[in-house]
């Protein structure tokens, strides 16, 4: 495809000069330069034409325009300015190479900053370990492929390179990476395996709120299995999801009438005993993650373990609610 471009220079930006080959199959240009610098998405590359970034032998087009062979195309990528400073924070690492990472994200932090945030996330602390994350991907969310509530801990998933990033951003979307969570709830299910299939959408009554009463709800489905009951008062669940949506676990059990300790917004039906057994966040833990990782062609299985205050919480629910372990 004529010069190819080095490593790309999130810092300082770059200039990608491609002669096209005469015997190009004709293709839209936008599609062309995604397999051409494949370090730059699709979406990175209609943000660029937008931006006046990319000229075709020293002209504007627009990316639906096909290619030709012979022609210049010149594509200038400005540098990523990241306002996010990066600063020292403690979390686990569980596994790492140069390509990704997982992490044990600590209960309590936002992971990036977003509207209504203040203080450090734990963007801030992977930029301190990860300074190459500057410019993988959204400069406010570098690295960052999904996400965790801030009150969740568990096993996170970051990109150190743009095309992880966007191999990853697919993997989930596809479904092809799969999530356990080990939750704490006040109620002991009818079965001890179940499924929930209910859309979830932002609540008619409340916008803040999720909601499988909304107008617009997205396809959500959880499976759960009964852990360890505690008397016919508790349960510790493993809980399953297919689908990603915001709040989804917290709201598909709440539903279910098994509302998560701690959770002060779905789970008020659950206070009283969040109370009594010492549950200061909600209790949810993101326990387990598998997939296949993008280039090394190997499944990896993270697992991280429960943390020591749903233990607490456990401890305490056993000694309050059980005349024996009660195991399933």
């Amino acid at each position: 495809m004529g010069e190819q471009p080095g490593d790309f220079d999130t810092a300082r930006g770059e200039v990608f000069s491609i002669t096209v080959p005469e015997d190009v199959v004709s293709d839209r240009v936008d599609r062309y330069l995604a397999d051409a610098i494949p370090r730059l998405s699709r979406a990175r590359i209609l943000d660029l034409f937008e931006d006046e970034c990319i000229t075709v032998n020293g002209l504007q087009w627009r990316p639906s325009r096909r290619v030709k062979g012979g022609e210049q195309i010149v594509v200038s990528v400005p540098p990523i300015i990241s306002k996010i400073e990066p600063a020292p924070m403690e979390f686990r690492v569980l596994y790492e190479d140069a390509e990704l990472a997982v992490i044990d994200k600590p209960a309590g932090v936002i992971v990036h900053p977003g509207a209504g945030t203040s203080g450090p996330t734990l963007v801030n602390g992977l930029l301190h370990r990860y300074p190459e994350l500057t410019g993988v991907g959204d400069p406010d969310r570098p690295g960052i492929v999904h996400r965790l509530d801030k009150d969740t801990s568990g096993c996170l998933v970051v990109a150190r390179t743009d095309e992880t990033r966007r191999r990853l951003i697919s993997m989930f979307a596809c479904r092809r990476v799969h999530k356990e969570y080990y939750a704490l709830v006040k109620g002991v299910p009818q079965q001890d395996q179940f499924t929930i299939d209910k859309e979830i959408g932002r609540s008619i009554h409340d916008r803040k709120r999720m909601s499988i009463r909304t107008h617009f709800g997205r396809e959500a489905v959880t499976h759960a299995t009964a852990v360890e009951t505690f008397g016919a008062a508790a349960s510790a669940l493993a809980v399953r999801i297919e689908t990603g949506r915001t709040h989804q676990i917290r709201v598909h059990l709440a539903y279910a009438g098994l509302p998560v300790l701690g959770d002060n917004v779905y789970g008020r039906a659950a206070h009283e005993m969040s109370v009594a057994a010492g549950a200061a966040r909600q209790m949810l833990h993101a326990h387990k993650i598998s997939f296949a990782h993008p280039s090394l062609q190997k499944e990896l299985v993270i697992v991280s373990p429960v943390p020591e205050d749903m233990r607490g919480v456990e401890a305490r629910l056993r000694e309050k609610y059980c005349f024996s372990n009660d195991p399933r």
